[in-house]
């Protein structure tokens, strides 16, 4: 369902950053809780690596799609088109989310940064090549290199390709500018699947609303992209800047800690306005839905023509 928002972007942004404060205020204490939660799960399978590993890996994508939902209701709550949370409602949103509407957002980012990191690849190949020519002839070298490339075919090449030491050092080597293109790919899908995920969340109540699974695709589109991409990328390429367009996720290790403190508080604060911002979006596409009802209805009632009482008109002309 397309839906052409009415809402000037300044406005929508102004009032989810505004919106962004209460579900701070709501969503931070759930964290807080979930993390006492990996850390109590962590003290128990410490030693147990291999038990770990499943629970990390079976529970990772449902926890993540839990605290969204929780982020999301928050601010719905807040905008009061949605009730208290039904915890017998809660997880079937769950499952419906993780069964559907995750596996699209995970097909767009995908297709998204492998694409913009295969292309980022290529071309940096081909600088290192043309930097190899501008050493030989005694010319400046004024291109982005990486070695990524090259690690990653020894890597695949070698007959410990799968030891866990390799494949850490094989990420440590990814160039953070090509991080840029998941974050790309992730926003669109945020903008594409934003109002889809929280009329889902919108269910987790007594008595949810009648929303099927696709309801409010690609709602407020618009508003929803340019509000990620001024969230995400324009913050992302600001790092980029400071600290090296040929970094690797290595060489943020490196990190100072009140740099990097400062980058994960953000980086919570980022998500709770995206999720008011899919709050609002879900709010406003309601509107509108409910609008375009009413005017169906009325446009009914209106075509209607009244009907014609054979009897009186009959008994009327008898008189006559």
């Amino acid at each position: 369902m397309v839906h052409d928002s009415r809402m000037w972007f300044g406005n929508f942004f102004l009032r989810s950053i505004w919106l962004s404060l209460t579900v701070a205020l709501f969503w931070l204490p759930v964290l807080v809780i979930f993390g006492y939660g990996v850390r109590f799960v962590f003290e128990i399978l410490k030693n147990e690596p291999i038990a770990l590993g499943m629970v990390i890996v079976l529970s990772i994508q449902p926890v993540l799609v839990l605290l969204s939902i929780f982020a999301i209701r928050g601010g719905m709550m807040a905008l009061k088109v949605t009730r208290g949370t039904d915890l017998n409602s809660l997880g079937k949103v769950v499952f419906r989310i993780v069964r559907f509407n995750l596996p699209l957002m995970w097909v767009v980012t995908v297709l998204f940064g492998l694409s913009t990191t295969i292309t980022g690849l290529r071309l940096m190949e081909s600088n290192l090549v043309s930097d190899i020519q501008n050493l030989e002839a005694n010319e400046p070298v004024r291109t982005i290199n990486s070695d990524f490339g090259a690690q990653f075919q020894r890597v695949t090449e070698s007959e410990s390709k799968l030891d866990i030491s390799n494949i850490i050092d094989l990420a440590g080597e990814f160039p953070v500018i090509l991080v840029g293109g998941w974050l790309l790919g992730a926003c669109i899908a945020f903008a594409l699947l934003g109002v889809s995920v929280a009329a889902q969340s919108a269910r987790a109540v007594d008595k949810p609303p009648n929303h099927h699974t696709i309801w409010g695709m690609a709602s407020e589109f618009s508003n929803l992209l340019v509000l990620s991409l001024v969230l995400v990328i324009v913050p992302f390429i600001i790092g980029v800047g400071a600290i090296g367009i040929d970094a690797t996720l290595a060489d943020l290790t490196a990190l100072d800690t009140i740099v990097f403190y400062s980058a994960l508080g953000y980086g919570t604060w980022a998500i709770c306005a995206l999720a008011a911002g899919a709050a609002l979006a879900y709010s406003l596409t309601l509107k509108s839905t409910e609008r375009k009802h009413q005017a169906i209805l009325a446009a009914i009632g209106g075509a209607a023509q009244p009907t014609v009482d054979l009897k009186s008109l009959r008994q009327s002309r008898m008189k006559k």
